[in-house]
């Protein structure tokens, strides 16, 4: 289709998204190397994300592009350079971010059109100047220029999730009473100068978007009635080649595994019809066969997609050629993708974010026998990697399938993408032609005879809950006792459910598990915030599913039996104070993991030049960590 005067080789788009691969504002070589690897893998456009127009908005180490600088420009030429080389389309999204920052605390005083604090952050913003507010809109030509002079194919405004754009157009955050606040037509008049500010450098033929959230999604903030609006004002201007559209706010824009997928379709689909211009959508749309009921259906005119091409670059490559079941799909959960210091990763891709390592793409020129004693995603990715360069390659794995505590952790409640990636894994070993050997356990008396037969061995055998101690006659279970069981073995009643440090995931799937089984549940545990460790974009939606339920919270306590009847517990604050005693149904008791670590003990009296031990029998970790300590060994076995 074409897009401004340019003509898009299909209609995927990779959606912004940042890398931090920036260094004091200018892009890394490695940065051109993760878009590359994006335009290799056969999207029509690349949008980047979030460049940043003036000094005065709010980023965490400068770890976004500035653009700025004149220094930008080098940098940005040699990206054009590489995405154009795979026929791919570079836009630059151009932002401000206003009373908000991204990537954490920033140095600089946050700015706005009104002194309304953002409930993210500590302090209220400064109301901009009138003076202040015409240097931002110079920012926006500034930069424009410097993306022309290096070669990108347009820019894309960046009208959403909160950032200052948006903040101008809504009543919730524009109190102005100047020629900038009151009505609609003056609340847009900050777009419409930087809308003719950009349009004043860019040549003929190239391309200028505008990304506007269809739906804010909090109380008093734009709606899909107001973005039609906004979008109709600023399609009869004649200068905008297409919007972009998105859901959310800053820390609710990137869905988790549990919001339903294509979110904003349907938001999309209002703007399309009210504008009659191309309109792309992302959020949440996962494979090829979503984004093209999404154009049948006539939503939208483009797709994007952002983390679902950090998962894999080359979905659309695989697609086009049917090579369907080698795509390694996004889970959705938000954890290495959203850390972005030191930079973006992946957590089912340990490519994403590093140069890969030669070795990973070269065939041995003589295979050896690579055994891998476990199934869990660390061993298998390994496998893979081995695999793939031409090692013939063995698991044991002592359970009756494979995937190990993922697998388990996917069973529980608006968690079964999870299993995504355990499946992936599961289907190369079969094309990779993995010899795979189902219910034998590997003891340490064999692991002597096993190295003899093996060039190398990798040891990747997991790890365990820690055992609950006892509560007197109080039944106790661990999470996975209570994800795994059947539902007529978990009757309702009152359950304590105890995180005594983790604050991550596994309890909050025990509790949810629970409470849709009609459970009440207390939850308590010695952190002082609840779900801490949960990624922050999904702590908002686990706590209103559990509060649906009747949950209540208790920090900073912890759990012991009551010495006076061994039918209840005692509740104990954890900095003094009075205890409190009730007689629950049921303890789900929570620690960390402990490591399966008898073979790599047994390993440290053999000779350990040929032996690798990764993943959770080291120290039980995170999804990311398993599958990139697989990605190192198995690409350099």
């Amino acid at each position: 289709m074409m897009l401004g005067g340019k003509q898009l080789k299909n209609r995927l788009i990779a959606l912004p998204a940042g890398t931090s691969l920036v260094t004091d504002g200018v892009p890394t070589p490695e940065d051109s190397i993760h878009f590359e690897r994006l335009a290799a893998g056969g999207v029509a456009m690349i949008i980047q994300g979030a460049t940043i127009v003036h000094p005065s908005s709010g980023t965490h180490s400068r770890k976004n592009v500035e653009a700025y600088l004149e220094e930008v420009v080098p940098a940005m030429e040699h990206k054009a350079e590489v995405v154009h080389r795979h026929g791919a389309l570079l836009i630059g999204q151009l932002a401000h971010v206003g009373r908000e920052f991204i990537g954490g605390a920033s140095e600089y005083l946050p700015l706005a059109p009104s002194m309304i604090k953002t409930p993210r952050d500590a302090y209220p913003p400064r109301e901009l100047t009138k003076r202040e507010i015409l240097d931002i809109v110079e920012g926006y030509r500034v930069s424009t220029a410097h993306m022309v002079q290096a070669g990108l194919d347009g820019i894309e405004i960046h009208a959403a999730h909160g950032y200052l754009v948006a903040q101008f157009m809504s009543e919730s955050t524009n109190l102005r009473t100047d020629e900038f606040g009151g009505s609609l037509e003056n609340r847009m008049r900050f777009m419409h100068l930087v809308l003719e500010s950009i349009r004043s450098e860019l040549p003929q033929g190239a391309i200028l978007g505008v990304r506007l959230s269809g739906e804010e999604e909090i109380p008093g903030g734009m709606t899909i009635e107001d973005t039609c609006r906004i979008a109709e004002m600023l399609a009869v201007t004649g200068q905008v080649d297409y919007f972009s559209i998105t859901h959310g706010i800053r820390g609710s824009y990137v869905k988790d595994s549990t919001n339903e997928d294509g979110v904003a379709v349907p938001s999309a689909a209002r703007v399309r019809a009210a504008t009659r211009l191309p309109v792309l959508v992302g959020q949440r749309i996962r494979d090829v066969d979503s984004a093209e009921n999404v154009i049948k259906n006539g939503s939208a005119d483009m797709v994007g997609m952002a983390r679902a091409l950090l998962a894999d670059p080359e979905l659309p490559n695989k697609s086009r050629a049917g090579r369907l079941t080698e795509i390694r799909g996004c889970l959705g959960i938000n954890q290495e993708c959203r850390a972005l210091d030191p930079h973006v990763r992946c957590a089912v891709n340990a490519e994403i974010g590093r140069v890969r390592p030669d070795s990973a793409d070269i065939r041995v020129d003589r295979p050896r026998k690579v055994t891998i004693i476990g199934g869990g995603i660390a061993g298998m990715e390994a496998a893979r990697l081995a695999a793939g360069r031409g090692h013939n390659v063995t698991i044991y794995e002592r359970g009756t399938s494979l995937g190990g505590s993922v697998r388990i952790a996917s069973k529980s409640p608006h968690r079964g993408s999870l299993g995504d990636i355990v499946d992936y894994l599961t289907r190369e070993m079969g094309r990779l032609r993995v010899t795979v050997h189902l219910g034998v356990e590997i003891g340490k008396g064999d692991l002597a005879n096993i190295k003899g037969m093996s060039d190398h061995v990798i040891i990747a055998t997991g790890s365990r809950p820690t055992p609950p101690p006892e509560y007197g006659q109080v039944p106790v279970r661990t999470v996975d006792d209570v994800i795994m069981s059947p539902a007529d073995q978990l009757q309702p009643g009152m359950a304590v459910v105890f995180d005594e440090d983790d604050g991550f995931w596994p309890a909050y799937n025990a509790a949810e598990r629970l409470v849709l089984l009609g459970w009440r549940v207390l939850f308590v545990t010695r952190l002082g915030a609840i779900a801490s460790r949960v990624p922050h974009e999904s702590i908002g939606p686990l706590l209103t599913r559990l509060g649906e339920g009747g949950t209540r919270y208790l920090p900073l306590h912890d759990l012991s039996a009551d010495d006076n009847d061994a039918s209840k517990v005692r509740l104990t604050p954890v900095f003094g104070g009075e205890a409190e005693v009730l007689r629950p149904d049921l303890i789900v008791w929570h620690r960390h993991r402990i490591p399966n670590a008898e073979l790599p003990l047994a390993a440290e009296e053999l000779d350990m030049s040929s032996i690798s031990v990764i993943g959770d029998c080291v120290i039980p970790r995170r999804i990311g960590d398993a599958i990139s300590e697989g990605y190192r060994v198995g690409s350099a076995v």
